[in-house]
């Protein structure tokens, strides 16, 4: 569930520097007390009408959003002389691969999507899921990797796999009726391992000769797949992993015959659409996974000999001399991390160290470094996310790299010849994210960013080169190209929209308010572009709320859908919960047996905030949010009545007990083990309180949040003799692909608005 904030964006720029002193955060906005009285209707403005804002409907909805046709993919070609990227030749959701020389400094296509299929061709069941699980929401070349010894690249599409090598030549290697789904590319580039019809098989890219690596797998059971848990909430797409000797591949054995299966019926194309789907609920079974060491040239399977009892298996990393390899294991309550080592000849296994938590605790970012035993590993300290060293053979810590009231995003890169390890992280502001480097045996952090705002590098294998990303609220994004000592060799380009002008679009304020916990939440506001001297406007709290995403941070997000609303005389306003990511687990972890109950203590405060502005009626005041935060919506219709006048709720989960395991039971437990939280936060419950007007949507065929949580609530609404609205689309799923679809939702959403507040 956390990837569904898609408008996040990661951004990068380095500077050669001084070590860092931390700079101070963005100074806290002092409310201006007191509140004031209810506004008369003197003081309250007209609604506009849609032709107020320069930013239409159709704009709303299609995707990108301005200024965001950014470089997506990006990567290095294992001899550091090119940059790829995907990137829309139209400014539209269709990609293709693009090459930048860093010799000429100059960018051009390598390869689309038509030079592969003439026509398109429909997406398979399991790819248009995968999609799903991804988020993926472009079209044409959607993926393709290189492999990291030799300049072969693979580009998977419409189900089939092909290579380009290093000359340029692209060569078709499949053409079958059932998909290649999640393949890999082996490190010297002479071999694909992928899936097809649930079972191992591999390709020889010289001879196109395919083979069967697994066979006789009965119904439920597919080998080299990761299972919907490992996909959805644990951001372990792959299944499959090459060592790096070729010789062997591990994957895993997912056994699902044991885990409930949930009907997703919907209509498409005038058609009846049944998928019966296994969905592990909270509380009930989970699928079976094995870990397994194939050796190529016998086709025997090792089995990892794993600890026992109920877990979930992932971060597979081979060792560089591919004898051994590094893993992590949760326990189904997700308080304890284990980090193993697993001997590839035999399968046996052994833990380096563990990590326990009275919350939850999650997969760590571990590294093996190649010219030395040594493991690079983020950590839990001091209620926050930190790096540290350990002994790759005994897991014993070497060093610890950072420390502080801040946290480490992800890590970057390493150059392992001059000691370096670079990594993203919020040292400088809790709502900016910079690039910083530390040595590998500890010392002074350097901060290499010196531009304000959010942060994201990709950089070369061996640390030497990067392309950095990076934007702020009120600067869209530049895409920087470094080569050796951080020289500037280009940029990639970043198409601005020709009429981006007309749109007028503005940034909103980043505010700060004091939680009822003590410390800072942040917020974002986008004032009406036009106001009266004493009038009182509308407010849309914007809400998701849930673990897991980081919505408010300086970073380029243009929030068209705002814009429209403030455009039209609505106020808008966002606000980071506890729960809410990129502060460390100590910020998450008030939320854990009791979802919603903090987070809408927050919301509160952040709309006794808004009642100090004297230019916001808070007596007319919407909440909108989708998925998590369509539980958000519902919950502060339900149980703060007095404070929200209209709510629309999307794709809401409405009953803990009807999500999935790996996210629910991380937050909540099992509902066996805590009856008192899921009554809680069963929306059913609440439904009587209604007062205002609510407004639920919800697709027929999500297959994240079922339509069987609104159908809970409906039943829970009309047993209370509740008034409310219901729009259903009947093909789509949990995002909603279809250009139309999306467009009518926010038509519909922003009517609501405007007619009830």
């Amino acid at each position: 569930m956390p990837r569904l904030a898609l408008n996040s964006l990661f951004f990068v720029a380095l500077f050669a520097g001084a070590a860092c002193t931390p700079e101070p955060p963005m100074p806290p906005t002092t409310p201006t007390p007191p509140a004031a009285p209810p506004a008369p209707p003197s003081a309250r403005p007209t609604i506009l009408g849609a032709d107020a804002s320069p930013i239409d409907f159709e704009r709303i909805s299609r995707f990108p959003e301005p200024g965001l046709q950014i470089p997506r993919v990006v990567g290095f070609s294992p001899d550091g002389k090119v940059v790829t990227y995907l990137q829309s030749e139209t400014q539209g959701a269709e990609m293709a691969l693009f090459g930048f020389d860093l010799a000429t400094q100059k960018a051009s296509v390598l390869v689309r999507a038509s030079d592969l299929h003439k026509q398109d061709r429909p997406l398979s069941r399991e790819e248009e899921l995968r999609r799903e699980r991804q988020r993926q929401r472009t079209s044409g070349i959607t993926g393709y990797a290189w492999a990291k010894r030799a300049n072969v690249m693979l580009i998977p599409q419409g189900g089939d796999l092909f290579v380009r090598d290093a000359g340029g030549v692209v060569t078709r290697l499949t053409e079958s009726t059932e998909p290649a789904i999640d393949p890999q590319l082996s490190a010297d580039g002479s071999k694909i391992a992928f899936v097809r019809k649930g079972e191992l098989a591999m390709i020889d890219v010289t001879t196109k000769k395919e083979t069967a690596l697994t066979h006789g797998a009965p119904e439920g059971v597919t080998r080299g797949l990761s299972d919907f848990i490992g996909q959805e909430e644990l951001d372990e797409p792959s299944g499959l992993f090459w060592s790096p000797t070729g010789d062997h591949v591990l994957y895993l054995e997912v056994d699902e015959r044991a885990v409930d299966t949930v009907p997703v019926m919907g209509f498409r194309h005038g058609k009846p659409d049944l998928m019966q789907q296994r969905y592990p609920r909270a509380g009930q079974k989970n699928p079976t996974v094995k870990p397994g060491i194939l050796d190529i040239k016998t086709k025997k399977t090792t089995w990892l000999d794993v600890p026992p009892g109920d877990r979930y298996f992932g971060r597979f990393k081979f060792l560089p001399d591919g004898k051994s390899l590094v893993f992590q294991s949760l326990t189904r309550d997700q308080k304890t991390l284990s980090v193993l080592r697993a001997d590839v000849a035999t399968g046996a296994v052994k833990e380096l160290w563990s990590e326990t938590s009275p919350t939850w605790v999650m997969y760590e970012d571990v590294h093996p470094l190649d010219r030395s035993p040594t493991l690079l590993a983020t950590t839990i300290a001091g209620g926050h996310v930190h790096l540290e060293t350990r002994d790759a053979a005994t897991g014993k810590r070497l060093a610890e790299l950072t420390h502080g009231d801040w946290d480490v995003h992800e890590v970057a890169g390493i150059d392992e010849e001059k000691g370096l390890v670079y990594f993203l992280g919020t040292m400088t502001s809790k709502v900016e994210v910079h690039l910083y480097s530390v040595p590998v045996g500890g010392g002074a952090i350097e901060k290499l960013t010196t531009d304000r705002g959010v942060h994201s590098v990709v950089m070369s294998r061996d640390g030497k080169g990067w392309v950095d990303v990076h934007s702020a609220s009120d600067r869209m994004p530049r895409a920087v190209v470094h080569g050796a000592a951080a020289a500037v060799l280009g940029e990639l380009a970043i198409p601005r929209e020709a009429d981006i002008d007309k749109l007028g679009i503005r940034p909103p304020k980043i505010v700060s308010v004091q939680s009822k916990l003590g410390d800072t939440l942040y917020g974002e506001i986008l004032e009406p572009r036009k106001m009266e001297a004493g009038k009182r406007y509308p407010v849309i709290v914007m809400v998701y709320g849930g673990p897991g995403v980081q919505l408010v941070r300086d970073e380029w997000a243009p929030h068209l859908l705002w814009q429209h609303l403030a455009d039209r005389g609505f106020v808008v306003f966002q606000l980071d919960n506890h729960g809410s990511a990129g502060r460390g687990p100590a910020f998450e972890a008030p939320i854990y047996k009791r979802m919603g109950e903090i987070e809408l203590q927050d919301q509160l405060t952040g709309l006794d905030y808004l009642k100090t502005l004297p230019f916001v009626d808070t007596d007319r005041a919407g909440i909108y949010g989708h998925s998590y935060g369509g539980f958000m919506a519902a919950l502060a219709m339900f149980a703060a009545p007095d404070r929200f006048k209209v709510g629309v709720s999307g794709s809401p989960v409405t009953e803990w007990s009807l999500y999935d395991t790996g996210y629910t039971e991380r937050y909540m437990s099992t509902p066996a083990e805590n009856p008192t939280g899921y009554a809680a936060s069963d929306l059913a419950t609440k439904a009587k309180n209604l007062r205002g007007k609510l407004f639920l949507i919800h697709a027929m065929m999500d297959e994240n949040v079922h339509f069987e949580n609104s159908a809970h609530l409906i039943d829970a609404l009309v047993e209370a003799e509740k008034k409310f609205d219901l729009f259903v689309f009947p093909g789509e799923r949990h995002g909603y692909r279809n250009p139309a679809a999306r467009k009518y939702a926010m038509m519909r959403v922003v009517d609501y608005f405007v007619d009830n507040l």
